[in-house]
């Protein structure tokens, strides 16, 4: 006799149950799912100790027809297609006809339910795959389905459930998820008796990502709206302010279903990529609308990857909607008020005043003392003071003291920059210079420039609005910007060095360096094998006073070789925000009152002024209201 046998109905309906159910949360799914497909607009979820002996599912959707009940439960059996042609054009969440009957196949179900049509409701229960009762009752329309003892016939599936406060975790993740997908539906989960997540169902998304996430994300997000010829893409876009260290809040569906693509989640990082520092990642909410005929979903059996037939375009599509959004965002960030929370009272009990070599200058009715590389700031009605952590420089030339000792005279006014070290370096810009009113339509127009403090950051004022601005930060973009639109445009990036460099390289780097000579020579480098294992560069993109050739040739060789970007214009731009990090302006340099001028004029015209290439903030945005709020004035 042969050593290949047919398997027993029992044992493969636990396999194929163990591909589809895993956890709890994974009956939750498909019961969910079921529900949606079955029209239901408000559907509440109950589970005990993690789902693990308690799960319950009870929708208001279309319910099953009395004579369908049984054969609801059998492998395979489903309303949503009828031949293999519907697998390429599935619109409904469901369709593979597994969920019940793998369910039905690892714990008991009692499934209670009435078709719209039906006069009464039917009740079921299957244990183990067998069904052991079938009944007439009483109840609305709709299904409830009752899970329990999951997974009881298997224990080799149980011992690997975790504890039961994590299954739960995993039950509120898929919830959210789906209920992030369709905002037209009210969910409610309840875990042990007590409400975890309750969605209101009125076709909003924000409202659903306020229910679920809070007030501060959803009060960080931009509104995403595009459409091409390969998909309608909508959702919400976080701010840099709310990235997160990992992915988990970000949720990618197709037509609706909560999927898993590493194409799209690739998209979207290249979209953020200079709005966010290193290992952050963005929260987004992102529906794609595609042609189901596009795409496969029929990948595995959980339905949660997706094959698509043209990727490029898709990538391509992603990117321009999530940059769309990001660059039509209208506000700086904020400085957090816990970075700028005022401590007791700084002066020691001595009543020790502070050192003579500070500067002060009164805004409105307050003062923001700088000493060094600190700030200071005092409430001039409630004399409270204490150090703060926001960049801010106001000055005033007068003697005073935190206890009210001294004068000062208020017509005594001029823009001080202080040196880091204990020398008091001033620098004098007049008064006539004190302030400037930018021109145009800019996010910073009509600031007044106040001052540069540590000789690295630009302040502004602004209505009832303090602005402080990275000038490394603010001139990368800047040049980023400059960089990156000549590379599009074809025009020429070389500018020409008076005296050719010399620069030694390993024999790996030359040959790296000549292999992609071109891309160089695209980018603005010129140059030529010196012999010895050196070249000579005749050009680079750009140089500044403080640029090193060296430095930004090794910036640009190093990246290009170590990166494995296939995307030539992806590897391109990447190259160019490291060359304008090298070349931008560096902290603890002053700049005069033109310089600063030029600056913030080019940093406010183009669409992102917010963040630097590498994702770091160029400006922070501080309101009268919040320093009022530290001095507890409101």
């Amino acid at each position: 006799m042969g050593s290949i046998i047919i398997l027993d109905e029992n044992t493969s309906n636990k396999i194929a149950a163990g591909e589809v159910i895993e956890r709890p949360a994974s009956v939750v799914k498909e019961l969910i799912e079921n529900a949606i497909d079955a029209g239901a607009d408000n559907i509440v979820i109950e589970i005990k100790k993690g789902g693990i002996p308690y799960i319950r599912v009870t929708d208001n959707g279309s319910g099953i027809e009395s004579d369908d009940i049984e054969i609801a439960f059998e492998r395979h059996a489903t309303s949503k297609i009828r031949n293999s042609d519907d697998l390429i054009k599935i619109s409904t969440m469901g369709f593979r006809g597994e969920a019940l009957a793998s369910i039905a196949a690892v714990s008991v179900v009692q499934l209670t339910t009435r078709h719209k049509r039906d006069p009464y409701g039917s009740f079921i229960e299957v244990r183990g795959g067998v069904v052991t009762e079938r009944r007439q009752t009483g109840c609305p329309t709709g299904t409830s389905v009752v899970v329990r003892d999951l997974f009881y016939n298997t224990p080799a599936r149980y011992k690997f459930l975790k504890k039961d406060s994590t299954e739960s975790g995993y039950v509120a993740d898929i919830v959210s998820r789906i209920a992030l997908g369709n905002p037209h539906i009210s969910f409610k989960l309840v875990s042990n008796g007590s409400t975890v997540i309750h969605t209101p169902g009125n076709n909003d998304l924000l409202s659903t990502i306020f229910s679920i996430y809070g007030k501060d994300t959803a009060k960080n997000v931009c509104e995403i709206k595009y459409q091409d010829d390969m998909a309608k893409i909508t959702g919400y876009a976080g701010k840099p302010e709310i990235s997160r260290s990992n992915r988990s809040q970000q949720s990618i569906y197709i037509n609706r279903r909560y999927v898993k693509s590493k194409l799209v989640s690739s998209a979207i990082d290249e979209a953020y990529r200079t709005f966010l520092m290193k290992n952050r990642f963005a929260f987004i909410v992102l529906n794609l609308e595609i042609n189901p005929a596009l795409i496969d979903v029929n990948v595995h059996p959980s339905k949660m990857e997706v094959k698509f037939s043209n990727e490029q375009d898709l990538f391509r599509s992603v990117y321009s909607a999530v940059s769309s959004a990001l660059l039509g965002r209208s506000d700086f960030r904020k400085a957090e008020l816990q970075d700028l929370k005022l401590q007791d009272p700084f002066l020691p009990k001595d009543r020790k005043v502070l050192h003579d070599k500070y500067i002060q200058q009164s805004i409105d009715e307050d003062i923001i003392t700088l000493k060094h590389d600190e700030v200071y700031t005092y409430d001039a009605d409630t004399h409270e003071a204490g150090p703060g952590e926001a960049d801010t420089l106001v000055t005033n030339t007068c003697g005073f003291d935190m206890y009210g000792a001294g004068t000062c005279d208020e017509t005594d006014t001029d823009i001080i920059d202080i040196a880091e070290d204990d020398k008091q370096d001033t620098r004098i810009l007049g008064e006539e210079e004190q302030v400037y009113e930018h021109a145009g339509t800019g996010p910073l127009s009509g600031a007044s420039i106040v001052g540069q403090a540590f000789s690295t950051y630009i302040i502004m004022q602004k209505e009832d609005e303090l602005y402080i601005i990275d000038q490394h930060a603010a001139h990368e973009r800047i040049m980023f910007e400059h960089l990156k639109k000549k590379y599009y445009n074809n025009e020429p990036l070389a500018q020409m060095l008076l005296t050719p460099v010399n620069i030694e390289l390993t024999y790996q780097e030359i040959k790296i360096a000549e292999e992609k000579k071109d891309f160089f020579e695209k980018l603005g480098f010129i140059f030529e094998d010196f012999g010895h294992n050196s070249v000579i560069v005749r050009s680079v993109p750009f140089m500044s006073d403080s640029s090193d050739v060296r430095d930004i040739f090794l910036e640009a060789l190093d990246f290009v070789s170590s990166s494995n970007k296939t995307d030539i214009n992806m590897l391109a731009e990447e190259t160019l925000y490291r060359i304008a990090c090298k070349a931008a302006v560096k902290a603890n340099r002053k700049l005069d009152k033109a310089e600063i001028r030029n600056l913030v004029n080019e940093l406010q015209s183009f669409g992102n002024p917010y963040t630097c290439p590498h994702g770091r903030p160029t400006v922070l945005k501080l309101t009268r209201y919040e320093i009022e709020k530290m001095f507890k004035r409101v």
